[in-house]
């Protein structure tokens, strides 16, 4: 029977369960695009380990792009937020321990294509993109990292054990998952812990047969570059669509950002800095084009919008809104092709040379909160196994009134942190 491996996606999760255990974690004073910048860094060979999370980059957008579609199909009409990073680390930490046809599944569904990048370079690019995203010098607070939550009696294979720290600096605990009850306090206390008190309950019911939790959070604080004026917020109509209109409060700022209308995706998008290395982009469907925006989005377009950007001064208008969601992982990813590690066909055989391992569950939570100040947003991924003058013409008008994507973005990495849909900003 095949031990049973739990993903809850927090920003990203894994839980493991088994049935029989074995035996024994804005800038405004330059137009420059970021990406080219540090392409320049590279080409003047001022940091060449830069390279190796600027390698995986374009799969994780492809994947966030990719994933984003899936979970708006689910729920037409609804809000979505998720990490597309918190859930590719968590899967690619997953795949160290996966082997033939399951492995090749992982890196597929990740939009890792093995002929163009090899499997030690996958692993380091993530292993970079951790260290980036940690680094203490950023003014946007970015935190993430991975954790093993190991059953007291699963033996687990040393190389598994020590990849996982040397590349993905997971942390490992000892955990009794006989004490569901107390195993779950260990878990939710230590996410909720990282992610600063946003993700208070990371699993609910753990199955007493789990033998392994994977999981990843990853947690976001930003400051506006320049903050919106609390005394401009005023309460206005948002129009989820033509029958409902909600009452939301809109915050105002006039100023100069990087702005374009994309006329290929029917879509005005407009950079909202934060304070160091991070951006949202604010992406306002023309009217009645909001499915030709979801459809045609790809991984392309921001280094399209990078290039396009021009400074331009503008009245924006953002509503204030919180989200919180939680997504099943494990229909989204069997959709991309991801199937064999959620069945008797799992071969796990990386993490324990005794016993069969398959992932039963795969959970992501994320939650956000954009305000006049700034952001703040967090996720975690879990796997279970069970074995802005005078004379100037006047501004432009940027209003999200009405349904918008956002995405949060780490410039220095090329990284889509977090990827949203508000439909609804009274909804949380």
């Amino acid at each position: 029977m095949k031990h049973i491996i739990y993903l809850f996606l927090l920003s990203i999760g894994l839980v493991v369960h088994c049935h029989h255990l074995p035996g024994h974690h804005n800038d405004q004073e330059t137009d420059e695009n970021p990406a080219e910048h540090q392409h320049q860094h590279l080409e003047e060979g001022q940091d060449n380990k830069t390279a190796k999370c600027h390698k995986i980059a374009p799969s994780n957008a492809d994947f966030a792009f990719t994933l984003y579609r899936q979970i708006a199909a689910d729920g037409a009409g609804r809000n979505v937020f998720f990490s597309p990073v918190s859930i590719s680390t968590c899967m690619a930490m997953l795949s160290l321990g996966a082997k033939s046809e399951t492995q090749s599944q992982i890196h597929k569904g990740l939009a890792f294509n093995l002929s163009e990048i090899e499997e030690k370079e996958i692993h380091e690019g993530f292993q970079h993109l951790i260290h980036m995203l940690n680094r203490p010098k950023n003014k946007a607070e970015i935190n993430i990292g991975n954790a093993l939550f190991i059953e007291e009696s699963l033996k687990v294979l040393p190389k598994f054990l020590e990849d996982a720290k040397t590349l993905y600096k997971s942390e490992g605990f000892s955990s009794n998952f006989q004490n569901a009850t107390l195993a779950e306090k260990q878990i939710n206390d230590y996410v909720k812990n990282k992610t600063h008190g946003k993700i208070p309950q990371a699993v609910d019911g753990l199955d007493p047969s789990t033998v392994m939790v994977l999981l990843n959070y990853i947690f976001f604080k930003g400051f506006w570059e320049h903050p919106f004026n609390t005394r401009s917020i005023r309460e206005e109509d948002f129009f989820v669509n033509a029958n409902t209109t909600v009452k939301v409060n809109l915050m105002f700022q006039n100023g100069h950002y990087k702005y374009l209308h994309d006329d290929d995706l029917f879509c005005t998008v407009v950079e909202i800095p934060y304070k160091g290395d991070a951006s949202a982009f604010f992406i306002l469907p023309d009217e009645g084009k909001m499915q030709q925006v979801e459809d045609g989005l790809m991984k392309g377009h921001l280094s399209k919008w990078g290039k396009a950007f021009q400074y331009k001064q503008l009245d924006v208008y953002i509503p204030k809104f919180s989200l919180s969601k939680s997504y099943d992982v494990k229909v989204l990813l069997q959709r991309l092709g991801v199937t064999n590690v959620f069945d008797q066909n799992a071969d796990l055989s990386g993490i324990v040379e005794e016993g069969d391992l398959r992932v039963s569950k795969a959970i992501h939570k994320a939650v956000v909160d954009v305000h006049e100040s700034g952001t703040e947003a967090a996720a975690v991924t879990v796997i279970q196994i069970t074995r802005m003058s005078a004379h100037r013409p006047p501004p432009t008008v940027f209003r999200c009134d009405k349904p918008f994507l956002f995405l949060i973005c780490d410039k220095m990495t090329n990284s889509i942190l977090f990827f949203g849909k508000v439909m609804n900003p009274t909804e949380k």
